[in-house]
């Protein structure tokens, strides 16, 4: 592994690669679950959530717990009700930041399904018939990613 940045504290470079690269790095990410967030503050966030509820028995703070999940589904809910469509604005936010990188993508035929993209000095490849890019943000995220959605015009789908 070369370095990861100069900026960084040069011990917290060299204790990360104690940890196998399949836990930190997002090459090796399972594509199965759809999240971009490659985010440690989840627990943090969580814990700081349940702070109340941890000083408690373990009974009365699983309790408090799944009432704050509930009330928290039930304001999830309301949003989604909200919606104008099959998507979460969210996510049609992004789409539409991504059709936006698409125009500035050079697209080459390269097979039946494939697709050679190249945004700037970057070069990606993209299966339409798979629904893969190499940069992986289309499997990560379940949204095309801006190669994909250049492919995807160029293909008139």
């Amino acid at each position: 592994m070369g370095e990861l940045c100069e900026d960084e504290d040069a011990s917290a470079a060299k204790d990360i690669l104690h940890y196998p690269p399949q836990f930190w790095y997002r090459a090796y990410f399972d594509t199965q679950c759809k999240n971009m967030m490659v985010d440690n503050n989840f627990t943090e966030s969580f814990n700081a959530w349940i702070l109340e509820a941890i000083h408690m028995p373990i009974i009365k703070m699983l309790e408090d717990i799944r009432i704050k999940v509930m009330n928290l589904l039930v304001i999830d809910e309301d949003k989604i009700r909200k919606w104008n469509g099959d998507f979460s604005p969210s996510a049609l936010m992004l789409y539409n930041d991504y059709r936006e990188i698409a125009h500035y993508c050079k697209v080459e035929f390269n097979s039946d399904f494939g697709y050679e993209i190249t945004e700037s000095d970057d070069r990606q490849f993209v299966d339409l018939e798979h629904k893969k890019c190499t940069c992986r943000l289309w499997q990560l995220s379940g949204i095309p990613c801006p190669h994909a959605i250049k492919a995807i015009i160029y293909d008139k789908i």
